[in-house]
This record gives C-alpha cells, structure tokens and sequence, in this order.
C-alpha cells in the first residue's frame, strides 16, 4: 500500500501519470479546481507549482495524456512557498467524459487538453496583444488547445505578451497564436529557459488545427506502441 502510494510501482505506468511542466486541474477540499504546473515526479510524489492546500488534505487530479483524459485521488503531503507535493496516487482512472461536458469544466477541459510534442516555430514580442519586429526561431513543446512551453535561450518575465508562429501541418500554413507568459523556468541541461504560455483570443479554425494536430500525432504513437 505504500508503495503504490509514494512510488509510481508496477501497476501505475509512467505514460498515465502527468510530465514535469504539464498543466493539472487541481480539486483540493472541494475547493474550485485550479489549473496548475508540474514542476517535478519523483518518488516521494507530484509536485506542482502554487500553494493550493495545506497537508494532509485530500486532492483530485484531472489531467489529459496519450490515455485520454484521466482522474487521480491523492492527498497533500507538503506545502513550502509556491510548491505542494501530492503524495503519488494508489491508482489512476479514465475521467468520466460527461463530467467534464458543459460549462465550467468544459472550458477547463479544453484549457487542458495538452501533447509533449516538439514542434520547430518563431516568436516576438506581442505588448498590448499586437506583435512587433521580426520572429526569432525557437523550439515549441508540451502543445494544448489552451497554450504551449516556449523554449528560449534567453528568459522572459512572468505576464509578458508575445506572438508564438508555428506549423502544425507540414505544407500548411502557420498559425500566428497570441500567449501570455505563466511561468518560466531554467532548464538545467541546457541552459535554456522554458516559458509556460496561455493563449488569448484562439478563433475556431485555430482550435480546429490544434487539436487535428494533437489527435494525429497521438495517432502515430499508437500505431508505434508508444501510447
């Protein structure tokens, strides 16, 4: 019992537990779920950025992955600063569909809808939502319907507006998307600096193009038994 708990263990794969920079709903107490960042999974649990509770209070995950959409019951095992750790789940779920249908939970669940994929694009910076000077080459990664993790070499502020370019379909024509910085990171193997991005004002083809894209390459790890 407590393996499973704090350790992923045999009957847990690690494809059905959220990656380090993913975005989570988070239902704490049953509180309003909160959207938060995964800093890190390791063997003592789930850390995720943000204060959202305190110890020992219970906790559900909703999350998106290359298995659906899938729900976790765990509990808070440490809160310190904007970091929380929720100890690993016992077991995962698939999320019922209809709970998450209308309204509210809808809008979350297309916010979250969420690929680890690398996809090669441009940005610039965007103040007041209107892009400005020339797009500059960057790496692209972790693609949702609601935002993206732009990778840079150089390191952005938190609330920074700017303009991510990005082709989704080789031949295609690229969709110019409007992101606000949420947070940003450093990645210690490269140097490098990751930027968490919300995007503002997607128009329906937009949307459309995003999750063809997603549900294609989801697809392709099927078929390559890679999800």
């Amino acid at each position: 019992m407590l393996k499973s708990l704090f350790s992923r263990g045999p009957s847990i794969p690690a494809s059905k537990l959220p990656n380090a920079n993913a975005f989570v709903d988070v239902v704490v107490g049953g509180r309003p779920s909160r959207s938060v960042s995964v800093d890190a999974v390791t063997g003592k649990g789930i850390v995720v950025r943000g204060a959202i509770g305190r110890p020992g209070e219970s906790a559900v995950m909703l999350y998106d992955s290359g298995h659906g959409r899938l729900r976790a019951a765990t509990k808070i095992t440490a809160a310190s600063g904007d970091r929380t750790t929720l100890a690993m789940p016992a077991r995962v779920t698939q999320a019922s569909v209809s709970g998450a249908g209308g309204g509210a939970g809808g809008a979350q669940k297309r916010q979250t809808v969420r690929l680890d994929a690398l996809v090669p694009g441009t940005w610039r910076f965007a103040p007041g939502g209107k892009g400005t000077g020339e797009f500059v080459k960057a790496n692209i990664r972790d693609i949702s319907r609601g935002g993206c993790s732009l990778i840079l070499d150089r390191e952005l502020k938190r609330g920074t507006s700017v303009e991510v370019q990005l082709r989704l379909r080789e031949g295609g024509a690229p969709l110019v998307l409007l992101g606000e910085v949420m947070r940003q990171e450093r990645i210690a193997s490269s140097g490098r600096f990751s930027h968490g991005l919300r995007f503002h004002g997607i128009r329906p083809e937009e949307d459309h193009a995003i999750v063809e894209f997603i549900n294609r390459r989801q697809a392709e790890l099927r078929s390559r038994g890679l999800a």
